[in-house]
């Protein structure tokens, strides 16, 4: 029987259709799969253990708590620590850059010296050594300045600078100006913020939910209690002359002056007070309300700050009526908002009776000293560089720098350059690193032994250790080490042969549980510290800001957190959250609303040149709505002239803007603004 052309088709799509049912192909190419893998010549890919560390953040001011993931021993990612009393599993843009930096091809390698041409390695033995007689020979004309905020290394420093004869400063920051407000106001331990249990926050220049004090901890209180889709149960406030990112999410946003949070603090108290309000259980009460009364009328507060005398009494009257009202002053870009200012916001908590109460502020414990030292001269480095500039202050003949960068963000950088000797402990070449003579690199925080005690603006005392998380990547030696080492060298007796063996001792004067604290756990303690000895008088001493003759624009500093910090530059991974509006290709952008553009003649995309009394820079401009009338605002972050290519010719400094003032710098600077 012949096959015809439709039997043939047939037979065809049966025995195609009969192989695909039988297992018979799919065993062979499975077989054929496995053969190809076993090939000698593919490479294997190693089986790693991996592991989770926790640690805390100390490039963050608010010392995020993190989980270090390590793959074979090394960090390769940070996230959020959920068990951490403050942070909670929030991590900010600089602490998640902690373990990106550790790899960073611009960290120095090892110890350097100042050479004929940029610098020449030496050991770590030859640069103590260097050390040690430029210590000798200054007797005693020597300066120590950290900006470790919230480290026991600021101990060692300090006890050290005792021994040698010199002076020991932390840099300018919003820490050291509110211990300066409360002990003037008679007060004992440190001024925390209890802002989850409270229920009306008002924020006069701080930016809270961005870069002051605890802004993780913050943003994560802001949010739980403003639920998406839900009623808020907290009323946030903002009163600033910018629209932050802080302002943007609050419930309402009062344009004020800047630098002048403490005359708006007083401007509130005068209508609290004529409503009835009084301080109770502290001295002074009577002298402060005649002080106010005749000071800070409502018309006289409306002039200084632009806020008009019913918005001040609406806001009187919201503390009054809340169950659980909190004022908290801040620095509008974190560099201290002054001594005055946070005195005055302290003194409306007083009279609205919010202390050591749920909600309000705490007197939490200080940390008990490990390391004596008396602290000689003056505290505030800003104004001590601003003394010697002038010539009403000696230069010391060595200057020691540990996390900080005073070359780039104090207003007299330039009389750095009269001091003969001057050492940088910076991992990165700084400004400062740059300008020194002898550099002497330390470990990251995931190399080190540290510790991190109640970050400012904490409701609560809370206590982190450090521990090595990897050796260090380059050829770096732990800056509180290297003191004891030097201190050895010149037969003092510092009491401890090793910062590790100081933080212990810090742990145990706490009682702390050190098994716990050694896992990465966070210890806290809720006890607040009773007050005997308040006087609120002395909080009504805020004047007028200085006007700058001849300069007719407010200046409105701004920090946001990815373009890096005091200490720190632009991090790496940050580079891409950068907006066109804040940096292009010919610079960075100042901000204007158009009422203050159009005075000035400008429109979008202008070049401009700002000048102030101190200096001046280069910038573009971008109209934006976001900035009351009268003011121009300028980020700070950029204008880095070393570092990194991250970094590194990235616009303009307005750090050379601004001027010292007494706790900070200055939040009330002024500048004229030209076409270029």
């Amino acid at each position: 029987m012949g096959l015809d052309r439709r039997a043939f088709i047939t037979f065809i799509l049966g025995s195609v259709a009969g192989f695909g049912i039988t297992p018979i192909q799919w065993k062979l190419m499975d077989d054929i799969a496995i053969w190809t893998q076993n090939w000698s010549w593919i490479p294997r890919i190693p089986k790693r253990s991996f592991e989770y560390v926790k640690t805390a953040s100390k490039l963050d001011p608010g010392g995020c708590g993190m989980r270090v993931l390590k793959v074979g021993g090394r960090p390769v990612t940070v996230a959020g620590d959920p068990d951490h009393p403050l942070s909670r599993g929030g991590i900010s843009a600089l602490a998640a850059s902690e373990v990106n930096l550790l790899y960073s091809p611009a960290r120095i390698k090892g110890p350097m010296k100042k050479a004929a041409v940029g610098f020449e390695s030496v050991s770590w033995a030859e640069a103590e050594a260097m050390l040690v007689e430029k210590l000798v020979k200054a007797k005693g004309r020597t300066a120590f300045v950290s900006g470790d905020e919230t480290g026991t290394s600021g101990e060692v420093f300090s006890a050290f600078m005792e021994k040698t004869g010199g002076a020991y400063f932390p840099m300018p920051c919003e820490a050291q100006a509110a211990a300066g407000a409360w002990k003037a106001l008679g007060g004992e331990g440190r001024v925390g913020y209890d802002i989850e249990n409270s229920d009306y926050v008002l924020l006069l220049g701080a930016d809270a939910l961005d870069s002051w004090g605890t802004a993780v901890r913050n943003a994560k209180a802001f949010s739980e209690t403003h639920p998406a889709g839900a009623r808020a149960t907290a009323k946030y406030v903002y009163a600033g002359p910018v629209r932050t990112s802080t302002a943007v999410v609050c419930d309402a946003w009062v344009p004020a002056a800047p630098g002048t949070s403490g005359t708006m603090a007083l401007g509130v108290a005068y209508h609290l007070m004529a409503d009835g309000a009084a301080a109770k259980g502290v001295k002074g009460f009577g002298s402060f309300k005649r002080t106010v009364a005749s000071g800070f009328t409502p018309d006289a507060v409306e002039r200084r700050t632009g806020v008009g005398p019913d918005v001040l009494a609406g806001i009187a009257r919201d503390l009054r009526k809340a169950k659980k009202p909190l004022v908290i002053v801040g620095s509008e870009f974190e560099e201290g908002a002054g001594v005055d200012a946070l005195k005055a916001g302290l003194a409306v908590n007083l009279l609205l009776n919010r202390l050591n109460r749920p909600g309000g502020i705490q007197a939490v414990a200080e940390a008990p000293r490990v390391l004596s030292a008396k602290v000689r001269g003056s505290r505030d480095f800003a104004s001590f560089m601003a003394d010697v500039g002038q010539g009403r202050a000696k230069a010391p003949e060595v200057l020691l720098v540990h996390e900080a960068n005073p070359a780039y963000t104090l207003p007299h950088a330039e009389t750095l350059e009269r001091i003969p000797f001057k050492v940088s402990f910076s991992s990165f070449m700084d400004e400062t690193a740059k300008s020194a003579d002898l550099i002497l690199p330390a470990p990251l925080t995931l190399e080190r032994f540290d510790d991190v005690y109640t970050p400012y603006g904490a409701g609560r005392a809370v206590y982190s250790v450090n521990k090595p998380v990897i050796k260090p990547v380059c050829d770096a030696k732990s800056t509180p080490d290297f003191i004891l080492g030097v201190a050895g060298k010149m037969k003092m007796d510092m009491g401890f042969s090793s910062f590790e063996a100081v933080i212990q001792a810090k742990a145990e004067a706490l009682g702390a549980d050190t098994r716990s604290l050694a896992q990465g756990k966070a210890w806290t303690m809720e006890r607040t510290v009773a007050q005997n000895s308040l006087n609120v008088a002395r909080a009504a001493g805020v004047s007028a800001a200085r006007a700058d003759a001849g300069y007719s624009l407010a200046l409105a500093p701004v920090v946001k957190r990815n373009i890096g910090s005091a200490k720190m530059a632009i991090p790496p991974l940050s580079v891409a959250t950068i907006m066109n509006n804040e940096l292009g290709k010919d610079g960075f952008y100042v901000k204007l609303n158009k009422k203050t553009a159009r005075k000035y003649g400008l429109r979008q995309g202008d070049h401009v040149k700002l000048a102030g009394p101190k200096g001046e820079c280069k910038a573009m401009v971008h109209i934006h709505e976001g900035v009351m009338t009268g003011v121009v605002a300028a980020p700070l972050g950029f204008g880095h002239t070393a570092w990194d290519s991250f970094s590194k010719g990235k616009g303009d400094n307005v750090y050379k803007l601004l001027a010292a003032a007494s706790g900070g710098l200055n939040a009330g600077s002024r500048v004229n603004i030209a076409k270029t």
